[in-house]
This record gives structure tokens, sequence and C-alpha cells, in this order.
């Protein structure tokens, strides 16, 4: 997946970091003095930050991680869970020489952002949860999703199935406007190895765990931002969790369920100013 030309010039080279998860891909851009940690939804990679990477360059230095099994990262055929994600996500703040960071993510990659606070509050400045499920409960997946985790290793290849997803993740005028980001969507799903994507999302549907009623242990500064038009997770759970959380706060922007992706702008003007609120405290 391709990033902009301005967001290009704002990157540096990526690297590998060692993990309990395998190697993991992690791009970094910007200069600033604070790092946030960006972990990406199932099905997609880094790229769905360039643009917002390039926005924060000059307050921010941006590690973009691609998940186990997708982008570049080559992943592994058995499943994990989330403590695990944690876990990777701590190991890269090591090998990167951070203390503490601001840590967040879309989708799979908020529910690990929140574990990395769960599980080691002392490396988490504040947390940033896009599009992120709430009420995910592995153990009564929808049929649907059950699906969709057994079925993403033979039928990822499929171009239908992944015009499916392109469906449900994006607006269609986010792909039309820029080709680029689609063709590379479209490549990056084809070209993974389909056992160790498939494991990753098998992990992320099946083993997750319910978090709303775990964000009350959460005590730095939480941004939930939530698509407006994400059929998957609803604004009204959203805002529940946000007010479960105990310094939640939910800024709904347009988009379905890659906000940053349909709405960078967007997105970029709210974490704009949650990120100075947490530089002030």
């Amino acid at each position: 997946m391709g990033a902009t030309a301005s967001a290009t010039h704002a990157m540096k080279p990526g690297q590998f970091v060692e993990t309990v998860l395998g190697r993991l891909f992690v791009q970094e851009s910007g200069k600033g003095e604070g790092t946030i940690v960006l972990w990406p939804s199932i099905f997609t990679d880094h790229h769905i930050y360039d643009r917002l990477a390039d926005q924060l360059a000059h307050s921010h230095r941006v590690l973009a991680v691609d998940g186990p099994g997708h982008g570049q990262s080559p992943g592994r055929p058995q499943e994990f869970s989330m403590s695990d994600c944690a876990s990777c996500i701590v190991r890269i703040l090591d090998a990167f020489g951070i203390e503490k960071a601001i840590i967040g993510g879309t989708s799979w990659g908020g529910l690990a952002a929140a574990q990395v606070a769960l599980d080691h509050p002392e490396r988490v400045k504040a947390v940033i949860l896009m599009n992120t499920p709430m009420r995910l409960d592995g153990d009564r997946p929808v049929l649907s999703s059950r699906s969709i985790a057994f079925g993403a290793r033979w039928i990822l290849r499929h171009r239908t199935f992944r015009d499916g997803i392109a469906r449900s993740f994006f607006k269609q005028s986010s792909l039309q406007q820029d080709p680029t980001f689609a063709a590379g969507f479209h490549a990056m799903l084809a070209n993974a190895n389909p056992r160790h994507l498939s494991a990753a999302v098998r992990s992320v549907i099946l083993r997750g765990k319910p978090l709303i009623d775990r964000l009350e242990q959460i005590k730095v500064p939480l941004l939930i931002i939530a698509g407006t038009d994400d059929a998957m997770y609803p604004l009204a759970t959203q805002a529940e969790a946000a007010i479960r959380a105990p310094e939640g706060i939910l800024e709904p922007v347009a988009g379905r369920h890659i906000s940053v992706v349909d709405a960078p702008d967007d997105v970029s003007r709210v974490m704009a100013r949650f990120l100075a609120e947490v530089a002030s405290q």
C-alpha cells in the first residue's frame, strides 16, 4: 500500500524488531519529542497511517507497526493473545529506546493499545482507540465473524472477498480518490501468507475479550475515535465506553471502519488537540 508523496518525505527507513510474535516491521516517521506507537486493524498494514503520520511529523515521532501476518511482518501459524500483542509493543519501545509513549491503534490495534495500558501501565502516557470493538466476545462470535476467521486462509486471494472487506472498511470515495492505496490494500492481502494472516484474524476475532468492562482500569487520558458510519461498532457503544474510562473522551468523525483513511484530516485534528492536552498535563 503506497504512501502519499508528502508522507514519503517524513518517513525514515523501516526496521524489524524481534518480538514474541516474530519479526515485526516498524515504519518510523516524524521528529517531534513525543512518541506515538500505532498498530493497525486486521486486513491492513501500517500504510493506513501514512497521511496521519505525515501530519503529525512536526510534533511527534510516529512508529507505525505491521501486525503479525500483515504487511512486511511474516507472522506465524499459531494463534496469540492481546497480551502477546502488548508485549510486542513494549519490545518495540525498548528497541527504540523509549520509556513511555502514547499508544494507539485501529480496531485490532485499539485492543492491543488498551492491553498495553492494562498490562504495562508504566510505559503508557495516553491511549488512542480508533474504531475499536468494545464488546468483542471471543466465546460467542457471530457466525459471520467465525466464517471470516476460518475462511480468511482460503479466500483472501479472491478479489470478491477482498472487495467485500474494502466495502466494510472504507467509503467507496476514499478508494476512488486514492487508487494507489486501493491497489496496495488488495496486493497486501493477495500476497500475504494465508496461514499466518488467518492465524492473526482468528486470534483477534475468536480469542478477544470484551474491552468495555476493563476500561475503568485505564487511568491515563484515553481518546476514542469512532466512525459515524461504522456499522461494525455503533456510536452508542463507543459513547458508553468513553464514559466508563476515568479520563475517556469520545470524538466521532466521518467514515466507516477505518476512519484514519476515510477522514484523515478530521482524525488528525482530533488527535492534535488531544495530544496538546496530554502534553500540557
